[in-house]
């Protein structure tokens, strides 16, 4: 019985300890656009244009990378203890870059550039253009 007790105690420590006051790096997602809505002007600035929306656990950017493609990021900072918001660099707008640690991503995968502080990938959500909506989600 004591031994129950302890695997007990031990599973709880395990349980308690294991829970911390990280954010998440993605949230709920799932909303629809026009991007050729005049709403948009930044999105519909060519290849590379972007746009910010609300969702997700720290926002979201939609990046358009060709007419018909288009690649959304949340905007949660990966870099190891930083949660920060990622912003678009506006001088040169290919990067996101966390203005808390540094880091700074391509826009085109969501990998971070030599030097950041992250080591992996941005969380991407998935989008679909029906040729007249965007529609941005979670992955399943």
């Amino acid at each position: 019985m004591k031994r129950l007790g302890y695997l007990l105690l031990l599973l709880c420590a395990t349980l308690f300890s294991s829970c911390s006051d990280e954010y998440p790096d993605y949230a709920y997602v799932n909303f629809y656009i026009d991007p050729e809505s005049s709403e948009y002007y930044n999105l519909n600035y060519g290849h590379r244009g972007w746009e910010y929306f609300e969702g997700g656990a720290r926002g979201v950017v939609v990046f358009r990378k060709s007419w018909d493609e288009f690649i959304a990021f949340e905007r949660t900072c990966v870099a190891k203890n930083c949660h920060g918001r990622l912003e678009v660099d506006e001088t040169n707008n290919v990067l996101l870059y966390c203005p808390k640690c540094g880091s700074q991503y391509i826009y085109y995968d969501g990998s971070p550039l030599e030097g950041s502080q992250a080591k992996r990938l941005l969380y991407t959500y998935c989008t679909y253009f029906d040729g007249l909506y965007l529609w941005v989600n979670n992955c399943n």
